[in-house]
């Protein structure tokens, strides 16, 4: 398949998940709110359908990447760091809670911006502007839900007192906080703009202003899925397929075909959540699904982190070139 028929395929996708959100949000406010079952049942389905697949396939990506730049590949060796760095981030949320909320918050916001901004520049601009971009997603999908933000961060912090006061304070703020953000990420843009230019579709830009209104209006679990599963999710997968399939790997022949090869991984992740949810209960803490739904999702980040951003700046057009603004 051509790497044009493709990029259509992705765009339709997040098209259709941007019209289930309006749909979700249409039966919202003409029939009911949307019960918390509907509401878990769409969370997982997203998750499993492409949240974790599209971090299931990093083992390829790295062996693809190590080809490319003529470095030996060991299958062991990689798995074993990610194992190894799971394992470690897993302890620091069972001792640490409030400090791993805190990497998980901005290893997020870098990763979320790095994926949406994927064609900037390697500048330093582009990088703050990545940083930012990625800080006003999650302002907007925790600050417009802050009673369940609140119910969740709780939970996962134990009610710890340092994040008690800093939680009131970021409510008591949190016009200030989101306006702030907002000016911030625009002018850092619009300067990086004018110094390195970044073409982007009106088409996709009018996609990812509709999923980000509706994670506003959405409830909290809705909204976090169709952003991170409907769009964050499908951007990675394009970005990885386009990449796998320049170097002609047998896994990207098509999308559905790169798909099911991150079954394997997703069944294993799914192994994984079973057994984190065992260590949450048996470490004493409170047995409930979204805590410990959001930090497998962490744990799982901070690996997969560091494959795609090899991935995007060792294959960008740029990176070449030198990182000053």
């Amino acid at each position: 398949m051509t790497i044009i028929g493709s990029n259509r395929i992705f765009t339709r996708i997040t098209w259709i998940n941007a019209l289930i959100g309006i749909g979700m949000l249409a039966y919202q406010h003409l029939v009911s709110p949307l019960p918390m079952r509907f509401q878990l049942l769409y969370f997982l389905i997203m998750t499993a359908a492409t949240g974790i697949p599209h971090g299931a396939l990093d083992h390829i990506i790295a062996k693809a990447n190590s080809e490319k730049q003529k470095e030996t590949f060991s299958i062991q060796r990689f798995l074993g760091k990610y194992v190894l760095a799971i394992l470690f981030y897993t302890a620091c949320w069972i001792f640490f809670p409030s400090i791993s909320l805190l990497i998980f918050l901005i290893i997020s916001a870098w990763h979320f911006g790095e994926i949406d901004l994927s064609e900037a520049g390697n500048q330093l601009t582009w990088n703050m502007s990545r940083l930012l971009w990625g800080s006003m997603v999650l302002v907007i999908i925790l600050l417009t839900h802050q009673q369940d933000t609140e119910v969740v961060v709780m939970r996962i912090t134990k009610s710890s007192p340092y994040v008690v006061s800093i939680w009131n304070w970021i409510k008591e703020n949190s016009s200030t906080i989101m306006l702030t953000t907002g000016l911030s990420t625009f002018v850092t843009m619009l300067y990086a703009n004018s110094k390195h230019k970044l073409s982007i579709s009106l088409s996709v830009l009018a996609n990812l202003i509709i999923i980000m209104s509706l994670c506003a209006l959405l409830p909290l679990l809705p909204a976090f899925a169709l952003y991170f599963s409907g769009w964050h999710a499908i951007r990675s997968f394009e970005l990885i397929f386009r990449f796998l399939n320049k170097q002609k790997q047998t896994e990207a022949e098509a999308p559905l075909t790169m798909w099911k090869h991150s079954l394997p991984m997703t069944f294993l992740a799914a192994i994984g959540f079973v057994f984190l949810a065992y260590i949450w209960n048996a470490a004493g803490l409170k047995t409930d699904p979204l805590p410990a739904m959001f930090i497998f999702l962490s744990i799982i980040t901070l690996p997969h982190l560091d494959v795609m951003d090899q991935l995007i700046k060792k294959n960008h057009p740029t990176a070449s070139n030198n990182t000053k603004a």
